[in-house]
């Protein structure tokens, strides 16, 4: 029988997938790290083989990107927090609006290109855009790691430059003002961009922070930020005072019914009502800015912040100049020609 002599390895690639190779050099990926399912599968599709039911990577060649889109949102919507899915599906979705909904294998880097294109002549901002490119990739790199793509066309394909704007933060007359708005018209949201301030955190931190997270006798709070990194903000005496106030005789949010949408409109609101035009997320850069501003170090800001690296934090490095002066005049001391200051020898050049 023809079936009998397709021959058939089983492996697995460095990505820990494993694989099945046919004869041709065609492979189909199992989608499966663990060894034992795969072993399972293996021993499936050797059965359909001998009976003559096999047809060679059917899917492979075949799957649209509709096809592909829905299968990887299911993975997505089991493995990624809600809103990490959001911007998948809106992603991915559009992207095929605009491209179409043809063979996987037919998408190409000029067609990624193209969609780029597409994306800025319809007034897209390049940072946003550059945000769906790294959701876009992402789900392209798990198309390779199943076995339906060769190669991610998307990795051929750089960001777009975006033009560097230093942060935008409110200065301490602003704050005062939106504090003393709030405090007479909404004291619950009042207590909200207070702790934004003193801590820097962002809305989704905020909104899930629970009354355990909070450590009075160290003076501690815990956050649980993105990818669920843990770190602890030390409490100002002001900070503190709102938290106990807060937390007496309550379990879970210290925030309750507010969702982070929630607390978008309601700035939003606030600012149309102040004639003031922030985002919320403002309030994180005005909480660095002030940091700054007062020559705290960056690393201690980048803990404050939870920054991946000190790099993201570097865009506060410019509001830093006397603290850097200072440090430069220290370093630089020794550099006066044999004990004379640049004035003395300013006078003797004069001579």
């Amino acid at each position: 029988m023809l079936a009998l002599e397709i021959k058939m390895k089983l492996f697995r690639r460095s990505n820990g997938y494993w694989y099945v190779r046919f004869e041709r050099g065609k492979e189909k990926s199992l989608r499966t790290k663990d060894k034992r399912l795969a072993q399972k599968l293996f021993r499936e599709i050797q059965q359909e083989a001998l009976k003559g039911r096999l047809i060679l990577l059917e899917k492979q060649e075949k799957i649209t990107l509709g096809q592909f889109i829905q299968e990887y949102l299911d993975w997505s919507a089991l493995r990624k927090s809600p809103s990490s899915y959001k911007r998948d599906k809106w992603s991915l979705e559009k992207f095929k609006e605009v491209t179409g909904d043809k063979a996987l294998r037919a998408i190409t880097s000029r067609e990624v290109d193209r969609y780029f294109s597409i994306l800025l002549s319809q007034g897209r901002k390049p940072n946003g855009i550059n945000v769906d490119y790294r959701h876009l990739k992402a789900a392209f790199n798990k198309a390779v790691e199943w076995g339906y793509l060769k190669k991610n066309p998307f990795a051929q394909v750089k960001p777009l430059k975006v033009p560097y704007k230093p942060p935008k933060f409110l200065s301490e007359e602003e704050v005062k003002k939106v504090l003393d708005y709030l405090s007479e018209k909404d004291t619950d949201f009042y207590d909200i961009v207070l702790f934004a301030i003193e801590t820097g955190c962002r809305r989704k931190e905020i909104a899930n922070l629970q009354v355990k997270d909070i450590d009075f006798s160290t003076g501690s709070i815990r956050i649980l930020g993105k990818g669920d990194k843990e770190r602890f903000i030390p409490m100002t005496s002001q900070l503190k005072e709102m938290l106990k106030r807060r937390c007496r005789g309550r379990i879970g949010k210290v925030f309750p019914n507010w969702h982070p949408d929630t607390i978008t409109h309601k700035w939003q609101k606030t600012m149309r009502a102040l004639g003031m035009e922030y985002r919320f997320h403002d309030l994180r850069h005005t909480t660095a800015s002030w940091l700054a501003i007062r020559g705290t170090p960056l690393q201690f800001i980048q803990e404050l912040l939870g920054h991946s690296s000190v790099q993201v934090t570097q865009i506060y490095a410019h509001l830093r100049p006397d603290v850097i002066r200072d440090e430069m005049e220290k370093a630089f001391a020794c550099l006066t020609s044999s004990g004379k200051t640049q004035a003395d020898l300013s006078k003797s050049l004069e001579k």
